[in-house]
């Protein structure tokens, strides 16, 4: 493939100025591809009618349906995307195509199972998402994850389904060009915190002493926000704040405001903390307008399960803290607390203990030298963390175009077979879970 490559990003959630993890790692994606790859043209097609991106963005922006994605794919070289849909079947052989798998999706979509499907349903959902992902690992010619324990249990999958074949093996014994790791970055833009404010003096209940704590993101089955709750009922101190920054996520409306999200709030007007100690942000706030509010905190804290959702966890929520430099606390167990640990950016507690929570709280709000030891090893870890470092396998594929070390026509037969189960498996669960 010559140069001047046609590339195109599938986003699934929003583009624009609201925005959860999908589309600010499309964003990102895009701008440093429309960079990094001589003569490349970008186009990044959002969920949401109204996708847009900054007036000053190398790369354009598009809404994308069922009705026009197959001209889309038909328009360009290499796909990228982390739902590669089935039409892309009848162009197989003569694109790219990249799975982005950010998440690990099997053990996330068993967690969202467990919430909002029951009986014969909750297994329809889990029998679509699983043909959904080998579908995915079939079509790629490339896959990328978020960090190397995805790439382990992606790997194991992709032998199971003999994508991983002696062929492949033998061209690269490390498979790095056929799955690496890509992680989430961090914002190009260096922290200001001189900007305007938005909770000290401004939102009502925040004095300007105060510590505040911020939840950076919603609140979903995963998290456990009651142990955070109790937590701050036991230290019982009216200078330390919290803020929970998002509840409606873009593009998938009240998700966020499920069960988990219904019951801290309950949790807090019980403990007499729901607007005195305690705040919600109802809806989804810009992503310009987050960093203000990550800038102004004091503390990031985020709590949640240790189970295997946990374990192949990549908490994208946390890398605005990085950037921002605030010290946070979080829960054992994902890959991002290992380094929060192992690199002193803050605290990490055991899972559902309430005291040890308190204590970290105390810790970062008191004493001052601890902060500050933090803050400096964050701001250490910014530079590697900017997304043209992060993304470089991406970058190097889009722009080299190597050809696929699991060959096409091998796994053709497999992704027809997929394409099928899929299709069907989803009919299926639609009729399981019709009102």
């Amino acid at each position: 493939m010559a140069r001047g490559r046609r590339i195109l990003i599938i986003c699934r959630g929003n583009v624009g100025p609201h925005m959860s993890a999908p589309g600010i790692r499309a964003s990102a994606q895009a701008q440093v591809l429309a960079e990094q790859v001589p003569g490349a043209e970008v186009t990044l097609a959002g969920q949401n009618g109204d996708a847009s991106a900054p007036p000053d963005a190398p790369y354009r922006v598009v809404p994308w349906t069922s009705k026009n994605i197959l001209r889309l794919v038909a328009e360009h070289d290499i796909i990228i995307s982390s739902g590669l849909p089935p039409q892309i079947a009848p162009f197989f052989f003569q694109k790219r195509f990249v799975a982005d798998l950010f998440s690990q999706y099997a053990m996330e979509w068993m967690e969202v199972g467990l919430q909002h499907y029951h009986g014969f349903g909750r297994r329809a959902w889990v029998e679509r998402t699983r043909t959904w992902l080998a579908m995915q690992l079939t079509a790629a010619d490339f896959v990328i994850c978020n960090n190397e324990r995805q790439r382990d249990s992606y790997l194991g999958t992709m032998f199971s389904l003999g994508i991983v074949s002696n062929r492949a093996y033998a061209a690269d014994r490390t498979l790095r060009r056929l799955i690496d790791s890509a992680p989430h970055g961090v914002r190009r833009e260096p922290p200001d915190w001189s900007g305007p404010r938005v909770l000290r003096g401004v939102h009502p209940g925040f004095r300007e002493k105060d510590t505040i704590l911020v939840w950076n993101g919603g609140i979903i089955q995963w998290y456990d926000p009651g142990t955070l709750l109790e937590a701050l009922r036991r230290l019982g101190r009216d200078d330390i704040k919290l803020l929970f920054l998002g509840a409606s996520y873009p593009g998938i409306g009240d998700l966020g405001k499920g069960p988990r999200f219904q019951n801290a709030k309950a949790i807090a007007a019980a403990n007499g903390q729901l607007g005195r100690t305690v705040f919600f942000e109802e809806g989804w706030v810009s992503h310009e307008e987050a960093a203000r509010y990550v800038l102004e905190a004091d503390i990031g804290v985020c709590t949640y399960w240790d189970n295997l959702e946990t374990r192949y966890a990549h908490r994208t929520r946390f890398l605005d803290l990085i950037w921002a430099e605030r010290p946070f606390i979080c829960t054992h167990g994902d890959i991002l607390a290992e380094e929060v640990e192992r690199r002193g950016w803050g605290i990490v507690v055991p899972q559902q203990d309430a005291e040890a929570l308190a204590r970290a709280i105390a810790k970062l709000a008191d004493d001052k030298a601890f902060w500050e030891r933090c803050r400096r090893n964050l701001a250490a870890a910014r530079a590697e963390l900017q997304w043209e470092v992060t993304q470089r396998p991406l970058i190097e594929f889009c722009r080299d175009g190597w050809d696929p070390i699991s060959p096409k026509a091998e796994r053709f037969p497999g992704l027809v077979q997929r394409i099928a189960a899929y299709l069907g498996r989803r009919a299926v669960y639609v009729w399981a879970t019709k009102p």
